[in-house]
């Protein structure tokens, strides 16, 4: 795993909270090393109570749409418990279909800093470890390649999410820290 951010660096961090990131500091964590990110333990408390919900969910077999059933024409199929990892890996991949030149490492930088600050506002359900594993990565500096053109659905960004998530999940390119695509 990761082992993140040092001591010094966490006491300097940007804290993520879902609603505070100004473009400024967005653009400042882009930059090649320039500053690490924490999760503000607000934010970390509005996670947890929103994994809770999912997890209650999971637990009672209680059927909803985008936790454990099928999605699109399959949204009324219902997904076994033991097939929900599955589930999600296969969605990251199936929305994988960005082509083109990549985004260059900076801007991949700030989509990763801007994803981890949304998922701070505590709406999606993400578990807090996973959170402060996609933190860990920002600050060690391990960023994902995401292709410039595509995507997937309605609001535009589920391919290079998408993207995102798979290099983190050791599956999709990842950008050499000595320059260059590793």
């Amino acid at each position: 795993g990761f082992t993140g951010a040092s001591f010094e660096q966490r006491h300097m961090a940007t804290l993520l909270d879902g609603e505070t990131l100004t473009t400024a500091t967005l653009h400042e964590l882009g930059e090649k090393q320039r500053g690490s990110v924490a999760l503000d333990p607000t934010a970390k408390a509005r996670v947890e109570a929103s994994r809770e919900i999912v997890d209650r969910i999971v637990s009672t077999d209680e059927v909803v749409y985008g936790i454990n059933t099928g999605f699109g024409l399959f949204s009324n199929v219902t997904v076994s418990a033991d097939k929900l990892c599955a589930l999600q890996d296969n969605l990251i991949r199936s929305h994988s279909a960005g082509c083109g030149e990549p985004l260059t490492r900076e801007r991949s930088r700030r989509l990763l800093a801007l994803r981890i600050n949304v998922l701070a506002k505590g709406h999606s359900g993400i578990r807090a470890e996973v959170l402060e594993q996609m933190i860990a990565a920002f600050n060690a500096d391990c960023i994902p390649v995401v292709p410039s053109k595509g995507t997937v659905g309605a609001s535009g960004d589920l391919a290079p999410l998408s993207h995102i998530a798979l290099g983190l999940m050791g599956e999709g390119d990842m950008w050499d820290p000595q320059g260059g695509i590793a």
